[in-house]
């Protein structure tokens, strides 16, 4: 299988106007796919595009369009997905094609799964521009969601930046749907005190001792529907996790399920502000507030803010 070229080369040639006849998007990142072919059509805005997916549409289609010439639609880009569908003389069909010289036509061919020993994917490999869609491994994801996220206008840290990826980095699709809708959601309430925040970013504040931040959170919390109890567990948690926490060894599955990789990520920071036994004291307190919450009738909301405050300014060390 020959090499695969990278996202970010044919994209300069683009921009070059140096343009292919035949382009193979393989890989399973569907953000990138649907960047490239973005741009591709922004900077061709005066070819008409043609989108077939195989199993709906049917091969004969498909070719009908590529050999048909008109003197009002040239330049036309032809965008097949599902290629796998095609049948064994519709493979045959395309390859001919591919060794012809079509400089009318833009075809853009698209392959989710990725297959190392696959004779006609190979085939399209030597006959076309080949680029790696494929989900790019961390430090590269950090850089493509800085650049798609300045695309969107959207002004974000790199440490926001890796926070995300850390926790929903299993694609750029899904890292990039998680900041837009919490840029959105800050965009359109005008203020963090309104935002929908996530409980692992009350950790991350609390952890920090930023008490005015945790108390925003925390109200926010609230208003979008999570329990003062369920606050709680994950504060326990939190906390538990951190007093086992050693920067020695390798950080250990348990308590994971209210700990995720963010919070993992940046336990050094949260234990270098706090003392051992001052963890001690804020995992009895939190014990011994959830007991009440549950066996008495004190206002469960007051009393947490009081444990924030406290934890933010040292009182139990």
């Amino acid at each position: 299988m020959n090499k695969l070229v990278s996202l970010g080369r044919v994209i300069k040639d683009l921009h070059r106007n140096n343009f292919s006849n035949a382009y193979f998007l393989y890989g399973d990142d569907i953000f990138m796919q649907d960047y490239f072919i973005k741009e591709f059509k922004k900077i061709k805005n005066t070819s008409q595009s043609y989108l077939y997916y195989l199993g709906y549409d049917q091969p004969d289609t498909i070719f009908n369009e590529l050999s048909n010439v008109s003197l009002f639609d040239s330049n036309k880009i032809i965008i097949v997905k599902n290629i796998n569908r095609f049948s064994n003389k519709a493979k045959q069909d395309l390859m001919e094609y591919l060794l012809k010289d079509n400089s009318d036509n833009h075809l853009i061919l698209v392959r989710n799964e990725f297959d190392y020993k696959n004779k006609f994917i190979d085939s399209i490999i030597q006959n076309t521009i080949a680029i790696d869609v494929r989900t790019p491994f961390e430090n590269k994801m950090l850089q493509w969601v800085k650049y798609f996220s300045k695309l969107e206008g959207i002004n974000i840290e790199n440490q926001h930046i890796q926070d995300y990826v850390e926790s929903y980095g299993s694609s750029i699709s899904n890292v990039m749907n998680y900041i837009k809708i919490d840029f959105l959601s800050k965009k359109q309430n005008l203020g963090d005190s309104n935002r929908q925040y996530h409980l692992w970013h009350f950790q991350d504040a609390i952890g920090r001792k930023e008490m005015s931040k945790s108390i925003d959170i925390f109200k926010s919390l609230l208003i979008n529907g999570n329990s003062s109890n369920l606050i709680l567990i994950y504060l326990f948690h939190f906390y538990y996790f951190m007093y086992c926490f050693n920067p020695k060894e390798s950080i250990k599955a348990s308590y994971n399920f209210s700990v995720n990789k963010i919070i993992k990520s940046k336990m050094n920071i949260y234990s270098n502000k706090y003392k051992k036994n001052e963890i001690e004291n804020i995992i009895l307190q939190i014990t011994e507030l959830d007991f009440l919450s549950k066996n008495s009738s004190i206002d469960i909301n007051n009393r947490t803010l009081c444990l924030i405050n406290n934890i933010c300014i040292g009182h139990y060390g």
